[in-house]
């Protein structure tokens, strides 16, 4: 019998032979993974990715002629990332010159992120490609990714070994392309599970992914946003992916606060824009901002209070007169800037059915800065465009991103407007759409007004026609009960920079006249418990109520006049909650302000109400204009404006002292003058230095 070959002889036999076949032959190619009789799951085909070298990258970018399988590939991978031009091999080249990049907005689509119709085309198109070819020009089998590791050290080390081939680095890159695309495009096996219900912090580059989960899920979305440049970011986004905007702040501030938009037109307007994401299947994103206001109020027909549910969009959708009743990529998203706290107390009460929603958190470690932003901008709109800017790599950014603030508007606890805006009131014929009447209608003993006592309406005042203007007549009040006449309210809270407005008063002035009074809280009995911030009076003169209740006189332009028309300029600086007031009572302009004034009450956080009344039973008022400004600007700069009204007061008291020492020395100088012209020479002061003066000269 022939002797038993050794064990490991057979072992070391192969290696040599295929030591030598490498040196006649290139070594074939390693691939991706091995393709099996099914296709790769998108766990495994998203891993492949990782063991791409950027050779292989490079060599299919550089392919001048693509073959019509690679191109296929391309074209599909573009259309499930929502490139325009997919079908472009010059657009192709160009995502594929940035791999790491592209591998980022692949990874930003996920294989939920794409829209029906995008599956379905990317699917006829990966189905035109001969994959069959593309993975026998590879290797059938692969070796693990350890492995692999390996074997290019081992092949690293032999001095013998070839490089291999561009054209075959390229043709592993859109085998792995292939591959992934052929998993995203493949129908899910199961449903899958719905949103968590824990609040989880996402990272920007997961926005979208977690997004259509939420939407698979069949969940519309709340994103909660700790600082501005997240609501930039966020905002820019869902501008770049096309979704409907409609910023529900800047109508609830053109509703509730500056007055100058009637809610049926706010509803209008937020109805047609779901109307039109329902039909168009896309995204409708409401912006919130840092004061979300209470939803329900703007639903009607027009936009049912179901439409917050996902489950009902179908019911929605027929009940608005759209034909076709399914929108199967319709979700709602809900943008809001508040902190996690604030949020959780706040955005139950205001948001109709915000418990079946997937909420989210954007974690602001991962925000691209605001170059970045500004940058991403200028990109067409399209959803590769939106996943660009997903996959901006934020630990590149230029400058490391400030640490971020909670907003002003929750350093207290209170929910406050952060919108520039500006009321004015002309008091014309519809005046009461905007104002109440009372709201007390008590005197100081609890008693009942008299019906009649008090009355509001709108007059041609004063009979000379030269002045007479249309304004509101404010006739009668109750002895120390105040908030009698009229009110207005605001929602959010307001902190406005200046107010101003023109009014005149007739009658006594034994009692309070002319009140204007901002509260943040609702009047229910009481003045200081609604946390009174500005209170202008006039009695015996304009001024306001300070701290404790103190009247401090603001006007230094006059009397007020019976019949003339005074004007008056608060500006409030909310740093340091004071107020500094001008009045201008002769039509000249305002004078000099001559005192800064504390709020009455330090603790007043916003402005919620608004109150006009007198408190004598003979005296009328009459109130032409008014106007309310809130502007961020004017927030920084009105602190400067009562530093220099306290500088220019100063200024003006010590001029006024060193005026009044000027006049007691020629005072004194005078007597002394004419007690020595009584005993010497017969002349005062004044003709002995003239004297003096001539005889210098004349000696000269």
């Amino acid at each position: 019998m022939p002797p038993k070959a050794k064990p490991g002889a057979k072992a070391t036999a192969k290696p040599a032979a295929a030591k030598a076949k490498a040196a006649s032959s290139p070594e074939p190619i390693a691939p991706v993974n091995s393709p099996g009789p099914d296709k790769l799951s998108v766990f495994d085909a998203e891993t492949n990715l990782n063991f791409i070298e950027d050779d292989d990258w490079a060599a299919l970018a550089s392919t001048e002629t693509p073959s019509s399988t690679v191109g296929k590939v391309l074209e599909a991978l573009l259309t499930l990332l929502g490139d325009t031009d997919a079908a472009s091999w010059a657009t192709a080249a160009t995502a594929l010159d940035k791999p790491e990049e592209l591998v980022r907005e692949i990874r930003a689509l996920g294989p939920l992120g794409c829209s029906r119709l995008q599956l379905q085309r990317a699917a006829a198109v990966i189905s035109e490609a001969d994959l069959g070819s593309l993975m026998a020009t590879t290797s059938t089998t692969a070796p693990p990714p350890k492995a692999k590791a390996k074997a290019a050290k081992a092949k690293a080390a032999e001095p013998s070994a070839l490089p291999p081939r561009p054209q075959e680095g390229a043709l592993r890159a859109a085998l792995a392309l292939a591959q992934l695309v052929e998993s995203y495009v493949a129908p899910a096996e199961s449903p899958f599970s719905k949103f968590p219900m824990e609040w989880p912090a996402v990272p920007f580059r997961d926005l979208h992914r977690n997004l259509q989960h939420a939407l698979h899920s069949k969940q519309h979305a709340c994103l909660i946003c700790g600082s501005k440049l997240a609501t930039k970011a966020v905002s820019q986004y869902l501008q770049l992916c096309d979704a409907g905007m409609v910023n529900v702040c800047q109508l609830q501030v053109q509703v509730q606060l500056a007055k100058a938009m009637p809610p049926d037109i706010a509803r209008t307007t937020l109805g047609s824009a779901l109307k039109e994401a329902l039909a168009r299947g896309s995204r409708l994103a409401l912006q919130l901002g840092t004061s979300p206001p209470n939803l329900r109020r703007f639903c009607d027909s027009q936009m049912p209070i179901e439409a917050f549910e996902h489950e009902k969009t179908s019911e929605v959708a027929r009940t608005l007169g759209l034909e076709a009743a399914e929108a199967p990529d319709f979700q709602m998203v809900l943008l809001v800037e508040m902190s996690k706290g604030t949020a959780e107390k706040a955005l139950p009460q205001v948001l109709p059915g915000f418990d079946e929603m997937a909420v989210m958190l954007v974690d602001d470690a991962t925000l691209p800065s605001n170059s970045q932003l500004d940058e991403a901008s200028k990109r067409p709109t399209s959803l590769r465009s939106a996943l660009s800017l997903l996959a901006v790599d934020a630990a590149k950014t230029a400058a490391p991103t400030a640490p971020t603030e909670a907003p002003v508007a929750f350093s207290e606890g209170v929910v406050v407007n952060e919108i520039d805006f500006e009321y004015m009131e002309k008091f014309g014929d519809d005046w009461q759409e905007r104002w109440l009447l009372g709201p007390s209608e008590q005197d100081e003993s609890g008693k009942e007004i008299r019906k009649g006592l008090i009355s509001a309406k709108l007059v041609k005042y004063p009979s000379n026609p030269k002045d007479a203007k249309m304004c509101l007549q404010l006739m009668g009040g109750a002895a120390n009960a105040p908030c009698t006449g009229i009110w207005t309210s605001f929602t959010p809270l307001i902190r406005p920079t200046e107010v101003e407005f023109e009014f005149t008063v007739n009658g006594k002035v034994d009692m309070p006249n002319a009140c204007l009074v901002f509260t943040e809280k609702p009047f229910e009995g009481a003045l200081p418990d609604c946390k009174v911030g500005v209170q202008f009076t006039v009695r015996g003169g304009m001024q306001l109520c300070g701290g404790g209740g103190n009247l401090v006189r603001i006007s230094n332009d006059g009397k007020i006049q019976n019949d003339k028309w005074n004007k008056v300029l608060i500006k409030i600086d909310w740093a340091d909650k004071i107020a500094v007031a001008q009045v201008d009572t002769r039509g000249k302009g305002y004078a000099p302000a001559i005192q800064t004034v504390p709020f009455r009450d330090p603790t007043c956080c916003g402005f919620g109400a608004l109150f006009i009344y007198n408190t004598d039973t003979q005296a009328t008022c009459w109130f032409s204009e008014l106007r309310v400004k809130q502007h961020q600007q004017d927030m920084a700069m009105s602190g400067n404006d009562a530093l220099d009204a306290r500088r220019e007061l100063a200024e003006r008291m010590k001029q006024r002292e060193y005026q009044m020492a000027v006049d007691a020395d020629m005072e004194v100088g005078m007597k002394m003058g004419a007690i020595k012209s009584t005993t010497c020479h017969g002349m005062n002061l004044a003709m002995e230095q003239a004297a003096n003066n001539s005889s210098g000269h004349a000696l000269g």
